[in-house]
């Protein structure tokens, strides 16, 4: 029990020195694509490919699961969402149209995850080391889900059981990670029976627990975070923003290519400007908290109080250029 509850304290440290360190978005390039295995050439073959890559693609985008068995016959006619398609070592590599896929998840009610995501630092005990075929699965998964991860090193892992504060802050600057997922062995050690613990920084320290084979962990990670950052919601929801620190026309150009393509934006329109704050009518789908908490994962926009007549009806930010540079 000492040995358990020393875990948590070590990894409920190491999550808020992330916090205190800053964090950085990973970009998903690849989040509307998907690579299966096809037997021949055959159409019928494609057809099968074109299906089993859309559920890949509609999970990833979704954050959930089960989003292929929500999708109903739109699986069986996959090909209409294909926006290329190529062939390579016995893969079908397939490229969706986003429009589309978002429109056919919407119209299933499921939510949307941006290719902005949270960075996850996969921690392996010295124990599993060894265990290529852990550390595959993990990757694997990862990919399948979407969920950017880079690996504590074998000196860091081994070091984690009896960590300082000097080596948790080191690991946090060295890392910049936004969420740690903590494995832990069983007896038989073996890549089918480990302990999965996850903390992600917005989550107030509380840390998601499950046992599980090697792809349980990012799964669970996805999970957790999609349910956080994914955005839901056919109906529409308007709000005005003012953005503070428009001082040229790229930091212009870049305010609105970043507020066009967050996951629950629709339409973004200009209203006005004045001096250097950019007035723009935001056209949602999903609620207002969820844009927000997007807009304060990557911190491209800073929060600031609004000096209009109508600041209680209006969200208020400054340009931050030194994070928008380096995306």
């Amino acid at each position: 029990m000492y040995a358990v509850r020393t875990l948590r304290l070590v990894l409920a440290a190491l999550l808020c020195l992330v916090c205190a360190t800053g964090t950085q978005a990973a970009t998903v390039t690849d989040l509307y694509d998907a690579s299966v295995r096809s037997s021949d050439r055959s159409d019928a073959s494609r057809q099968a490919a074109f299906s089993a890559a859309l559920s890949i693609v509609a999970t990833r985008v979704s954050g959930r699961r089960d989003a292929a068995s929500k999708l109903g016959a739109a699986v069986g006619n996959a090909q209409r969402y294909v926006q290329r398609y190529g062939y390579n070592n016995g893969q079908l590599e397939v490229g969706f149209d986003s429009s589309g896929v978002n429109a056919l998840l919407e119209q299933a009610s499921l939510p949307i995850w941006g290719r902005e995501r949270p960075t996850v630092l996969v921690v392996f005990p010295g124990a599993l080391q060894g265990l290529r075929e852990a550390r595959a699965a993990v990757e694997q998964t990862a990919k399948l889900r979407g969920v950017p991860i880079v690996w504590a090193t074998n000196e860091i892992s081994e070091q984690f059981n009896n960590p300082s504060a000097a080596q948790l802050q080191a690991l946090a600057e060295r890392y910049t990670a936004d969420g740690v997922l903590l494995a832990r062995v069983s007896e038989p050690v073996t890549a089918s029976n480990l302990h999965w613990q996850f903390a992600f920084n917005a989550s107030n320290g509380e840390i998601q627990e499950m046992q599980g084979a090697a792809e349980e962990g990012p799964h669970l990670a996805a999970d957790v975070l999609g349910r956080y950052y994914a955005v839901v919601g056919k109906e529409a929801t308007h709000v005005v923003m003012e953005v503070a620190g428009i001082e040229d026309l790229q930091a212009y150009a870049t305010t609105l290519n970043y507020l066009s393509n967050l996951s629950g934006v629709r339409v973004v329109n200009v209203e006005s400007l004045q001096h250097d704050v950019v007035r723009f009518r935001v056209e949602l789908r999903g609620d207002v908290e969820t844009m927000k908490r997007a807009i304060e994962f990557d911190q491209r926009l800073l929060p600031q109080a609004s000096a209009t007549a109508d600041a209680a009806a209006t969200l208020a930010y400054r340009y931050n250029p030194q994070e928008a540079s380096i995306k």
